[in-house]
Parts: C-alpha cells; structure tokens; sequence
C-alpha cells in the first residue's frame, strides 16, 4: 500500500487497525497527534519515543528586533545557532535569565554575546538593534485534507503512520497494540535520526577552535 498523501494515510490507519472502519472519522485526529509524538517526543512509564531531529526540519531566518526583542517563529522547537549580524557575524551563546541579571544588570546597549529565550521572544546581550540570524528546527508542516503531503510523509511514511497508529490505540485502550506501535515508533525515529547525523557529519574528527598547544 502506497503512502504519500494525507487520505492514504486515513486509509492506512483503517486497514493496520484491522479494518475498523469507524476510527476513519477519527484518523485527522490520530494524524495530528502523532505529529505531536514526532515534533516532541513521547516519555511514558514504559514507552520512551525521542523527538525527531533532522536536518529537513532545519530552517534558518533573519529576526528584525523591536525595542531589542525578536519574535521567534510560531513553527519554532529548538535553536541549533544565534547569530549577531554585526558587521562581523557575532556567534551567540545561550544564557539563563538569572545569568543574564548577573552579567548584564542594567540592560546596557553593545554588540552582544548572549541570548536568552523568554516564551515566544529572544533577547540578544548586551541588547542590540542588529538582526539576529536564528537557525532552528522548525515542526514537521501539519497534514490536512487541504495540505496532503508534507517532507515528511514523502521521506518516511513509516513514521507517519506509526504516529498515528500509536495515538489510535491510545483511543481504542489498546495497551498491547499502543505498546507495538510506540516500539515500532521509536525505532523508526532513532533510525532516521542516526542515519541523518551519519549523513551531515560521517566520520568527521573533532575540529578544535583557538590555540591548541
């Protein structure tokens, strides 16, 4: 059975659910919670799903600050880089908020050194008017009937459909079932995950920075 569009997906979770035909109705539901499974991981008293982190959900984007504030992106889940666009690009690092009152009391202005993130904002320090360049993972684009395919479901649609088996056992209080689907789950995640990092770095040593003696 071929897996590439949002209806074979409702399709597919009838047929691997035994041919429920009343779980159809509910198969948009079952779609966009495993999504939350996938873009979030899954931490349970027996089951254990790793959020999935690729480079397809990496996105990179210029943040215009407003009285020394960036707004982070609606899609955004992690940062992998901040980046100052000074006139020489300046590599920021993460900082804790009461980190940030201990070196940085009084909000001084400057070319920055850090970032913090505060809910939906980032704050570059010493504040800045510059534009921070932000590089995150970014949510797998949701499925809907209007929206039929996404990088994702073309890539491995197995994940897809795991997702959404796992979370219609769930409905149904399959235990035994929600416990296969969520083991198959995880493999497929830690599967993609390590075959992507062996991708992008390969065998690739350690590069070390500055002065090595």
């Amino acid at each position: 059975m071929a897996i590439s569009t949002y209806a074979e997906v409702v399709t597919a979770i009838q047929s691997y659910m035994m041919e429920r035909s009343d779980l159809s109705t509910n198969a948009p539901e079952f779609i966009t919670l495993g999504e939350g499974v996938v873009n979030y991981g899954f931490q349970g008293d027996v089951i254990n799903i790793p959020a999935l982190r690729v480079r397809d959900m990496e996105t990179k984007t210029s943040l215009a600050p407003t009285s020394n504030v960036c707004t982070i992106p609606s899609d955004f889940l992690e940062y992998k880089r901040v980046v100052e666009e000074a006139s020489t690009r300046r590599p920021l690092k993460y900082i804790t908020e009461d980190g940030a009152d201990e070196l940085y009391p009084s909000r001084a202005s400057g070319l920055s050194n850090h970032f913090m993130i505060i809910a939906s904002t980032l704050t570059a320090l010493p504040l800045s008017s510059n534009n921070i360049e932000l590089t995150y993972y970014a949510r797998v684009p949701a499925l809907t009937a209007s929206a039929t395919t996404n990088w994702l479901l073309t890539k491995h649609p197995g994940i897809y459909l795991r997702a959404s088996l796992f979370m219609a056992a769930e409905y149904i209080k399959d235990t035994e079932e929600m416990l296969k689907q969520g083991s198959m789950l995880a493999g497929l995640v830690k599967g993609f995950n390590n075959a992507d990092n062996m991708a992008k770095f390969g065998n690739a040593g350690i590069t070390l920075t500055g002065i090595v003696w």
